[in-house]
């Protein structure tokens, strides 16, 4: 069933008030259960009923100051602000409590922005408080993705939203939640022809994370591709370039004055700082790698699975574009489209080249975003069309055999959830309604478990985040 509603009588505003209702509230119910499972398997006698398939991890200690984490047959741990801290947690903590000072800090934070420290900072919250924030400003964003759609939205792929399989990143104290609702008020903005929601969205974001140079660079083609397909100027395409990309450049020029005033030695410490975290440029190495294994677990199929296919769509649609026929303009939701798909492959590209074909990071920053839960909606809602259905069916076929080992190790159920999202986005409108559900129930109940599985990883320390 799709949500209908007619402007005329007012219902319209009626049923994006009960849409937005309906994802707030699973969005909570959502991280409700995976709190109350984590709960659960802190109890021995629980945990003894999952124990022979999952193993936590246990942190030890070294007298040098160095530390390793071990798997070992435990239940999951107690929730801790010293636990939150985790990670690149610690180095948001470092950011919130000296705001880049040098005296103070580690030079590689700078590779981190400021804003998610800085709403750390105003909140007065510790790890646990801005951790629960993080999910009701993600659970917000959500609803703004799923109102981007207006009443062309199925009501199942609300849920489609939740089987995304690195969902934990918004429960902890990592910037990805204000990054996502950034962008997800700047595509709704974009969406409903409200310029000023999109460049405070975008603004926003790109002073949350290092994502301009991937945004700016698909806002170009997108641009570029728009003016061929309408046949329209130079004037016009460099109409569009300023408004999509002033905020963007804005953004991230504001990082930079705000880091070169706390002390950074060049304009471009954040580029710089880089060379910390081992990102040089570099031909890809193959096969593809990854030190985390639940993190390989996802990165890797979804990239065999959608790289090539997103890159063929990407073709296509300049070859339109190049083709002699009659002028169109691209719509809105097109252009989401394109720069939501070039937002990936731009991520995946950037991660080969300057991580010598290291995937690490990349199970969230491919998920984690508006973009890809527009994709997930946008291509869920309506069929596609046979030759893309088997093609994309060869891909996930492909992703398979290249990731056959993962599917067989419980702390890589991540493969699963991209194998159980893919084919539900890309055919659940062929399904039967019985199986449909039956399918969405399935991987709703794993990534539950899931999600509970790599928090309690987290506070540990265990080997599953940059």
């Amino acid at each position: 069933m799709k949500c209908k509603y007619h402007e005329t009588d007012g219902s319209g505003n009626l049923l994006r008030r009960w849409t937005a209702a309906v994802v707030l509230a699973v969005v909570l119910l959502f991280g409700l259960a995976v709190a109350g499972c984590h709960r659960m398997l802190q109890s021995p006698e629980v945990y003894g009923m999952v124990s022979p398939v999952v193993k936590t991890y246990e942190k030890v200690s070294f007298d040098d100051g160095s530390w390793t984490a071990n798997r070992v047959e435990k239940p999951f741990s107690v929730v801790s602000d010293e636990g939150l801290l985790s990670w690149d947690a610690a180095h948001y903590d470092e950011i919130r409590r000296y705001l880049y000072d040098t005296t103070s800090m580690w030079q590689g934070n700078f590779a981190f922005f400021p804003l998610f420290p800085l709403v750390w900072r105003l909140s007065h919250l510790g790890p646990v408080g801005i951790s629960v924030l993080n999910w009701m400003l993600f659970a917000i964003g959500l609803v703004l993705v799923a109102l981007i759609f207006g009443n062309s939205l199925p009501w199942w792929n609300c849920l489609l939203l939740l089987c995304a399989p690195y969902l934990v990143i918004f429960m902890v104290p990592y910037s990805e939640a204000v990054f996502f609702l950034g962008i997800a008020a700047g595509l709704y903005g974009l969406s409903h022809n409200r310029y000023w929601l999109y460049f405070l969205g975008f603004f926003l974001a790109c002073t949350t994370r290092a994502a301009g140079n991937i945004i700016v660079v698909a806002w170009v083609i997108v641009d570029v591709l728009s003016a061929i397909y309408s046949r329209t100027g130079m004037l016009q395409l460099g109409r569009s370039l300023l408004r999509h990309l002033a905020p963007v450049v804005l953004g991230v020029l504001a990082v930079m004055l705000l880091q070169h005033i706390r002390g950074a030695e060049h304009w471009f410490e954040y580029v710089l700082a880089q060379r910390e975290w081992g990102k040089e440029w570099a031909w890809p190495s193959w096969p593809f790698s990854d030190w985390s294994e639940e993190g390989k677990s996802v990165s890797q199929p979804l990239v065999y699975m959608l790289l090539v296919p997103s890159l063929v769509w990407l073709a296509l649609k300049l070859w339109h574009a190049l083709k002699p026929n009659t002028p169109r303009t691209l719509d809105t939701m097109e252009q989401i489209r394109l720069l939501s798909v070039l937002f990936f492959v731009g991520n995946v590209l950037l991660a080969l080249f300057t991580q010598q074909g290291s995937l690490f990071s990349q199970a969230r920053l491919l998920t984690c975003t508006p973009f890809f839960c527009f994709l997930v909606l946008d291509f869920a809602r309506s069929p596609l069309p046979r030759a893309w259905r088997w093609g994309l069916a060869a891909a996930i076929l492909v992703a398979v055999l290249l990731c056959l080992h993962f599917f067989t190790h419980a702390y890589m159920l991540g493969a699963w959830l991209v194998l159980l999202l893919a084919v539900m986005v890309f055919f659940g409108n062929t399904m039967r309604l019985w199986m449909r559900w039956t399918l969405l129930g399935i991987t709703l109940a794993i990534n539950i478990f899931w999600t509970a599985y790599l928090f309690d990883c987290f506070l540990i320390g265990g080997w599953i985040f940059t």
